[in-house]
């Protein structure tokens, strides 16, 4: 494919800007590997066990509907954020997965020891697949997909354009199957395709799904996008990862995903006592906020807004040993925000506050709420 039609950059905001963050914003992006990794499980027992882990309610997942969730440990932190996903055949000779552990790929060593440690092998069995996980992203990402539909054969249980926000339905491919998922409205508009590495359409000479996908995203003006486009558009909208805002230190209630990824009337899982106390009897000391960057009245030439992350920041307040009050865990320069970042703030600092990093003292640095895009 010609270089223009991939993400080469076209702003002066290197290294940031791309043209597949653009075009996830007003056209269609296809993001050809978005760095995740899938674990079948498989058993009698495999959904209930799992539901007996996570921390959202998984009973959709045999009605077809994906779900949202973390898996805690006993302290309520979170080993690893995923989504659980009805799964397709796509090895019939492995026998056919109950359910499907979508994660990130940093995430799927921790995932492992987890389902190691509580999962007994006489009711479900764990192994990870070779499963790709495709990304079409923008507000026509359906037309883009019934593009695909129409140019593949494919054939689908249901219209996935007809999918409601984490809904899922499969299809057959030339022979093969592919299990689609609407994203979540905080994701933005758009599929994800969980597809086999080797699957192919095509009568002839095949063709590779994701070549496929290509041309029906090109076709509508899209782009196929880079990484870093989806940097941005993750900390425009506020969400966590796994690595940067989510690991073992972090408490499941911090990064501000209660509704989305916690249920609060479920029955028991690992690490339910600790989000049930902190709910219903306390609180958590820190908070996931935005933060907004401009150049500091001194006049000095700000850095790079990656030099942000890790940073330890304080308040502003003019006082020689101030108090951390917070630490910055991601930051991009956004070209509709400009330099923002996200960051675990004590619950006493509001929005509208200033903090300062003695990391990046050339940044005035605002608290802001979550998402960006809201505002």
């Amino acid at each position: 494919m010609a270089a223009s039609q991939r993400g080469s950059r076209v702003s002066a905001r290197e290294p940031f800007f791309t043209a597949g963050y653009e075009a996830a914003l007003d056209r269609a992006a296809l993001f050809p590997d978005f760095g995740r990794r899938v674990v079948a499980v498989s058993g009698a027992g495999a959904l209930r066990v799992m539901d007996g882990l996570a921390s959202n309610d998984a009973s959709e997942v045999e009605r077809g509907r994906a779900t949202y969730s973390y898996l805690l440990d006993r302290r309520g932190r979170v080993v690893v954020d995923l989504r659980l996903l009805p799964a397709p055949d796509f090895e019939s000779s492995a026998g056919p997965p109950s359910v499907w552990l979508d994660v990130p790929s940093a995430a799927l060593g921790p995932l492992i020891g987890h389902l190691e440690t509580y999962v007994p092998p006489i009711l479900a069995v764990h192994r990870p697949t070779e499963v790709r996980v495709i990304s079409v992203i923008g507000p026509l990402a359906g037309e883009a997909i019934g593009r695909w539909e129409v140019d593949s054969g494919a054939v689908f249980g249901r219209r996935p354009g007809d999918l409601e926000p984490l809904e899922a339905t499969t299809g057959d491919v030339a022979g093969g199957a592919v299990l689609i998922v609407r994203r979540e409205e905080i994701e933005g508009p758009g599929f994800d395709l969980y597809v086999d590495p080797d699957g192919q359409v095509g009568d002839g000479r095949a063709i590779p799904i994701s070549q496929q996908l290509e041309g029906a995203v090109v076709g509508l003006g899209g782009i196929v996008a880079a990484d870093d486009d989806w940097e941005i558009l993750r900390i425009e909208r506020g969400l966590p990862a796994f690595g940067s805002e989510l690991g073992p230190e972090r408490l499941a209630q911090e990064a501000g995903q209660v509704a989305r990824a916690i249920s609060l009337d479920k029955g028991c899982y690992t690490g339910q006592e600790v989000v049930a106390r902190i709910h219903y009897r306390g609180h958590v000391n820190r908070h996931l906020r935005g933060i907004r960057g401009r150049a500091a009245a001194s006049g000095a030439v700000p850095s790079d807004v990656r030099r942000w992350v890790g940073s330890g920041l304080h308040a502003s307040d003019g006082t020689v040993a101030p108090k951390r009050i917070g630490i910055v865990t991601s930051a991009v320069d956004s070209p509709r925000f400009g330099p923002v970042g996200l960051a675990y703030v004590r619950r006493e600092i509001d929005p509208g506050d200033m903090v300062r990093s003695a990391e990046a003292p050339e940044w005035d640095l605002q608290v802001a709420e979550l998402p960006f895009t809201t505002r």
